[in-house]
């Protein structure tokens, strides 16, 4: 399965830079595998589009003070 993006997030309202709650939506591609038992294992997942929907700070519950913040070298 292919990562998520790495985007950090930044709240200007209380400061946080680790805890976000972040929903998206992607549309994917994969192979599914049944076993003879009927089990699923799901391999070789594309994800085709990704859209971040909403990202709220999890230590304050605000989603309108967070930004993208600048990538750290």
């Amino acid at each position: 399965m292919t990562a998520p993006t790495a985007t950090r997030y930044r709240c200007t309202a209380c400061g946080n830079l680790t805890r976000f709650d972040v929903t998206t939506t992607r549309r994917t591609k994969a192979f599914h595998h049944f076993t003879v038992g009927g089990e699923l294992q799901v391999e070789d997942e594309e994800v085709l589009e990704e859209r971040v929907e909403a990202v709220e700070c999890r230590w304050c519950g605000s989603g309108a003070h967070v930004v993208e913040a600048e990538a750290s070298a």
